[in-house]
């Protein structure tokens, strides 16, 4: 049931200062939300969070204006996940998962675990518009059809990886051109699946040479296939055409001697021109995806010294300080310095060894990267030139990076204190630090807002969050492609029984809200289904109601092979 309740409390926007001297900094920011697991919409324009069993969809402009949806009673939820185009979201649960269709407030979709044979749900995920893709935590996986209710068994999903096992294909975005890559493992084998989910059809099955396939990555333009093997496989990286064909392999069988470790990471530059292989060493090679040929080598040294260069070439370098009354600024370095070294770890895994993180940015123009021996150094690559754009020394630990989705220039940095860092490769500035006010431990993530429009943030704790506009928040007529949501008229709801607008047309503000006089029809339904469930074993879901009615007393033909212990199903 759609419901637009009266707000517990007013979000307000207000000034928040980061020092206290008359030129500091300052930003916008929402109050404090009450909701777990907050995630915000691919298109960047809601934030979805559940609270007291009702999900919370606001708007990430105007958060004071939401909606509340009813959901089946469930416990224990792990996850929310938006779909590509930000028309469902999935509420996933050890025994269950729900789907919410956000334009058609009486559509519901809801997977049963059953007796839980399989063990419990451990995933899901949107795969395209119109299927879902659910993981059990013993290895079972079905692609199950939201519009057919039907689902069909991927046999073997390698459930236990260092990465992703299954990807879309980029750049196919319609039903009939998606294509589903899988990884798969049988025995002591691993392979490679070409997957139509609209045909519910395997196009191929490829027998990969890995020793234990980790993970799985499509590049940006869809034109090729990498599959990672574990580091310390002799060949890494396997280069695969769009129709799994294996096109290269690296090393190569006559280079692999001069590595102790393999490939740690594959990462596609967002062009898909560069393909960056970070090593357990500290380096990272950057390949060209025409012919994978080498274009260069990044090291990280625990030195920076360009004295050699001319003044003008040398990269600035940013150390931050912090007082002891906790005032934070940033002094330029000259060259050389060292960075601070970690904390050595007494591990002998080979992940707490090398390259920590790398990240392009949403052009492919600049490389972000952190090394593990010093976790508090970021270094930023200008891949025109493949020198050092700039390095920042943070006071504490860097624990990931993040660049804009549509800006280029801004990188978010999360160092674990409370307080983001953002940081415009486009300006002669350092980091600028935002204090969240928030006493939890936060991570910080994009809203994937416009370019063209105002940047927004989320601080994401366990239980709460909280909307931080860095640039201010920009009034309705500003943004484009959305529009801003007014604030909630008192003393008002969203009927979905009476109205024909769609979740979004509440959210927008186009109309004013109606008021509610009689129960709305989801309520009224939801009351005759308890009555009938008390007094029937039959189970009954919101999406099919009236079709499961008329088809209760004729059990559904099927020619799949049912698994006896697999008594899923979905309504």
């Amino acid at each position: 049931m759609l419901t637009c309740l009266d707000a517990l409390f007013t979000p307000r926007l207000h000034q928040c200062s980061i020092f206290n001297n008359d030129n500091s900094p300052s930003m916008e920011m929402s109050e404090i939300i009450t909701g777990a697991h907050a995630v915000a919409s691919p298109c960047g324009s809601y934030v979805a969070s559940l609270s007291a069993a009702k999900l919370r969809i606001s708007s990430t402009w105007t958060p004071e204006r939401y909606t509340h949806i009813n959901i089946r009673p469930v416990k224990d939820v792990t996850a929310l996940k938006w779909s590509q185009d930000s028309n469902r979201l999935a509420i996933l649960s050890p025994q269950h998962v729900e789907v919410v269709c956000l334009d058609d407030a009486h559509h519901r979709v809801r997977l049963d675990n059953g007796s839980g044979g399989l063990g419990r749900f451990a995933s899901v995920d949107f795969v395209g518009a119109d299927h879902l893709l659910v993981i059990w935590e013993f290895g079972k996986a079905k692609l199950w059809s939201l519009s057919e209710g039907k689902g069909v068994e991927l046999a073997d999903v390698k459930t236990v990886t260092g990465g992703q096992a299954w990807q879309i294909r980029p750049g196919h975005t319609t039903a009939t051109s998606q294509v589903l890559a899988i990884l798969t493992r049988q025995g002591s084998d691993d392979l490679l699946n070409i997957y139509f989910p609209h045909l519910h059809k395997q196009l191929s099955s490829t027998k990969l040479s890995t020793v234990d396939a980790q993970s799985i990555s499509w590049s940006p333009d869809g034109r090729w296939l990498t599959v990672l093997d574990t580091p310390t496989a002799p060949s890494s990286v396997h280069i695969f055409t769009p129709d799994g064909h294996l096109f290269r392999t690296y090393p190569s069988s006559t280079d692999s001697s001069t590595m102790s470790l393999g490939i740690k990471s594959a990462i596609w530059s967002s062009d898909s021109r560069v393909l960056a292989l970070t090593r357990h060493d500290s380096r990272i090679l950057l390949l060209n995806t025409r012919t994978f040929a080498p274009l260069a080598i990044i090291e990280h040294s625990t030195t920076i010294d360009q004295r050699s260069s001319p003044p003008d070439q040398q990269s600035p370098i940013w150390q931050e300080s912090v007082t002891a009354s906790g005032q934070r600024s940033y002094i330029p370095v000259s060259h050389p310095v060292s960075p601070p070294l970690s904390k050595p770890k007494s591990t002998a895994d080979p992940a707490d060894f090398g390259i920590a993180e790398a990240r392009f940015n949403c052009t492919g123009s600049h490389l972000a990267t952190r090394d593990e021996r010093m976790l508090n150094t970021v270094w930023i690559w200008d891949m025109s030139s493949l020198v050092a754009h700039a390095v920042l020394i943070q006071h504490s630990n860097v624990r990931r990076l993040r660049w804009h989705p549509t800006r280029p220039d801004m990188l978010l940095l999360d160092c674990g204190e409370r307080i983001p860092y953002i940081f415009s490769i486009a300006s002669a500035q350092p980091p600028t630090p935002f204090e969240a006010n928030m006493p939890f431990n936060l991570t910080f993530t994009w809203a994937e807002t416009p370019a063209t429009s105002n940047l927004a943030f989320l601080a994401i704790s366990k239980t709460t969050l909280r909307i931080m506009y860095p640039e201010g928040q920009p009034s309705p007529n500003d943004e484009e492609g959305t529009t801003a949501p007014q604030a909630n008229p008192p003393n008002t709801v969203f009927d979905e029984g009476n109205s024909d607008d769609s979740l979004f047309d509440v959210l927008s503000g186009r109309k004013p809200l109606p008021p509610k006089t009689e129960p709305s029809y989801t309520e009224r339904i939801d009351w005759e289904v308890e009555t009938e469930e008390e007094n029937s074993l039959v189970r009954v879901d919101d999406t099919f109601r009236e079709k499961r009615r008329k088809s209760v007393q004729k059990a559904p033909a099927t020619s799949m092979i049912l698994d006896p212990l697999d008594d899923s199903e979905i309504f």
